[in-house]
Order: structure tokens, then sequence, then C-alpha cells
């Protein structure tokens, strides 16, 4: 084949792709083609599946190892008696049964050992509440409630409620608590968890029924048939007595704390991961009352611990210190509910 020959096959060749080039561009410009009537459409093609979303929340600062650290090196300077290695921000504020104090007025020396303790935290606040049982030297027993507010790695509020044999009446049973309820240590899984406000909102319940109780007003607690309370050890409810199962709803439907004024509260701790929630309230009378039974007979400051799984408070436990009304405690009570000898049923 002659040069001049091979040149012209191979300009036919190339006009010939061009023309295809340019054929296929057109068609893929143009809309697609509707389906001739009662023709079946293409199946769409199949997609990958798509992954679940995932909310992406900022780690906290100090998680809630970090804490419970914290947490251990306060137990461990109150048995060393020596709060030196503490990390405490300057200005720290400090309560001891609503006492202002320095940190090193907060232990005692005779405090030897933590036998019985459990933690809740709210990590993206960095706060912390502890019950512990601490054993002193002379065999005797402490019944301790511990919060902490903790920034930049540092404890800014320290808020102590204590109490010895004798100074919340006969509330006192330390040698009950043995193990600690799973109901309060066990993290739940994200979908079981009640939100912040849930978890406050079944609180809030119980001091309503508190408040109420022996009235008009009166409305239950969303307590479950099965749930325990225990104050400075003693268990109160959820047990059989004189032939009769004592279930936790059952003083307040019975009236048996009519007068009793739940004031000053305070949500200071909501763990939603564990399902408990800290109040510190004060237990007082509403203006006008007189007390009916031993069990209103005091004022008291006190700590409580509320479980609560599926809607309802399945467990309780508290910390009591008797402590006049007319003694405050320097906290602000910024939550909802009565004031100091108010009259309220809310």
């Amino acid at each position: 084949m002659t040069t001049t020959m091979r040149a012209s096959a191979w300009g036919r060749i190339a006009v010939t792709a061009a023309m295809a080039f340019t054929v296929a561009l057109v068609h893929a410009a143009q809309p697609p083609t509707a389906a001739a009537p009662g023709a079946l459409a293409a199946p769409p093609a199949p997609q990958p599946p798509r992954a679940p979303l995932v909310p992406q929340i900022p780690a906290p600062a100090c998680d809630r190892a970090c804490l419970t650290r914290l947490i251990d090196a306060w137990y461990a300077a109150l048995t060393a008696n020596n709060a030196a290695g503490l990390p405490q921000a300057a200005g720290a504020r400090i309560t001891d049964n609503g006492k202002e104090k320095k940190l090193a007025d907060t232990f005692w020396a005779s405090a030897e050992q933590v036998i019985w303790r459990f933690d809740i935290a709210n990590v993206h606040r960095g706060d912390t509440g502890t019950q512990a049982v601490v054993r002193n030297a002379d065999g005797s027993k402490t019944m301790h409630l511990l919060r902490l507010k903790v920034k930049s790695g540092a404890i800014t509020e320290i808020e102590i409620i204590k109490c010895n044999q004798g100074e919340a009446d006969r509330l006192w049973g330390p040698d009950q608590l043995t193990t600690v309820s799973p109901l309060l240590t066990l993290s739940l899984r994200e979908q079981e968890r009640e939100s912040y406000y849930d978890l406050i909102g079944a609180a809030e319940s119980y001091w309503r029924a508190f408040q109420t109780n022996g009235t008009t007003l009166y409305r239950r607690a969303r307590i479950a048939p099965d749930a325990q309370r225990f104050e400075n050890g003693f268990q109160t409810t959820g047990i059989m007595r004189n032939g009769v199962f004592n279930d936790t709803q059952r003083g307040f439907d019975e009236g048996a704390f009519i007068g009793r004024n739940l004031w000053g509260r305070r949500y200071a701790v909501v763990d939603e991961e564990r399902g408990v929630v800290l109040c510190i309230v004060r237990f007082g009378l509403k203006a006008g009352a007189t007390s009916q039974s031993v069990a209103t007979s005091n004022d008291r400051l006190v700590g409580e611990f509320f479980a609560v799984k599926n809607g309802q408070i399945s467990h309780i436990q508290a910390v009591l210190f008797n402590l006049p009304d007319a003694q405050p405690t320097g906290w602000p009570t910024t939550d909802y509910g009565p004031d100091r000898g108010s009259s309220d049923f809310y």
C-alpha cells in the first residue's frame, strides 16, 4: 500500500471515530425517553446501604475515669489526713454540713478506711456525687456524702454531708450496707437512658408526694412497687414489717409525713449514663404545722440519690443530718420548689 493510500485510510478512521464520539455526546445530553405505555420501567440501580447516623458529642475535658480519680484522691487524702495532693482550685468553695470550712478542716484524724461507696457523675458539667461509709479507728462508722465540681482539672466546689450515730435520731444502719445495688452502678445502653430532665422529673414526683401527702392535693410518686429506700444505711422501705410489705409509696399514701416542707431543693448531680440523680434538700415543717410523728420531729439537711429505671424510682440512698431550718447552707437554691417555712404544696 502506498503512503498516499495509508494516509487516506487513517483519515477515514479518524472521521468515523469523531462522528461516533459526537453522537454519544448528543445522546448523553438528551433527557431520557419516556417508556412506551404499558412498558415496564427499568429498576433503579441498587444503592449501597447508608451507615446509621451517630451523634458526634465532643469529648469532655475530664471524663468519668478522670472524675473518679479525683474522688479516689479525695478519699485517699481523708484517710491520710493530708490534703496536700488534691488539685484544689484557688478560691474553691467548701462546706461541711452547711458550714464554710477550709479543706483540711473537713477531715478527721480517726478516719481509717472507706468500706462501702458508689459514685455518680455528669461528665459534661464536671459534677460528681458519692455516698460512702467510712470506718474509723475506734470501729465506729461515719455516713458520708461528697459532691465535687471540677473545672479544667481542678476542684472548684466541695460539699459534704456527714453523719455519725445519733446525729439523725434513730435513722442509723451503716452495717446494713454490705454491697452496692447494681441499680446505682450499671451503665445503661443509650436507648434505655432517661433524659436529664426525665430523671429530675422522677425525683420531683417524689418530693411532690412528700409535700402533698395527707392532703386533698396528694399526688402519688413515680415509684416502682419493689423500690427500696435506705436512710443513713437503715432500710426503711421495700421490706416486710409486722407481716406487711412496706413499699416505698405506702408512707405517702397513709399521710405519714403530713406537715413536712421539702425546701431548698437542688438537683446537684444528674447522671444520665447510670440513671441516677442526686438531690440536696432541706427537711422542715410547713408554716403553722406541728410535728405529727418522730419521722417529722427534726429539721434536716439531706442528700438523696434516686436510681430511675423505665421512668420509675427503683432505689433510694440518703445521708441525713439534723440541721435547724434557721441555719443556712450557703449554697444558692435555683431549682423549683417551696422556700423555708412555706405552706405551699409543690
